[in-house]
């Protein structure tokens, strides 16, 4: 016995839901294969993107020289040469990897040194893992 018609179901609980099943798939929602989900290289490029701003906005003036010295000289140099590679779509290099691996080093040891910098390390470290699934997709 249903309770409600179709209509005030629909109503009730949100257009978006086809609780009884009457009228079909109109409701369905599109399902994404996990393949679809994996970074590409546009993908990984954004996020290297992201991470050098990052970097740049922390060697700011009020940060310590050294900071900023290691950031600048260091880290983004890394990231850099990382990225001319992902650019050319060789995400396989393995100068990629060394370039990302050499950025996460640097910023390892300045989020050891103060808990300020372990967002710039873990935005690094989740560069490395795109690169990796992206390498592996390619």
């Amino acid at each position: 016995m249903q309770m409600f018609s179709e209509r005030c179901w629909r109503w009730y609980f949100g257009s978006a839901l086809n609780v009884c099943g009457v009228r079909g798939r109109e409701n369905e929602v599109a399902v994404k294969e996990a393949e679809e989900l994996w970074p590409t290289g546009p993908e990984v490029l954004i996020t290297l993107e992201e991470a050098v701003q990052m970097a740049e906005e922390m060697s700011a003036p009020p940060a310590e020289r050294w900071v900023a010295r290691t950031i600048s000289e260091k880290l983004i140099p890394s990231l850099y040469e990382a990225r001319t590679y992902i650019e050319v779509g060789q995400l396989g290099s393995p100068e990629i990897r060394l370039g990302i691996s050499r950025a996460a080093l640097e910023a390892g040891e300045l989020a050891d040194v103060d808990s300020r910098y372990a967002p710039l390390y873990s935005k690094i470290r989740v560069l490395a893992e795109e690169v990796a699934i992206a390498s592996r997709t390619s």
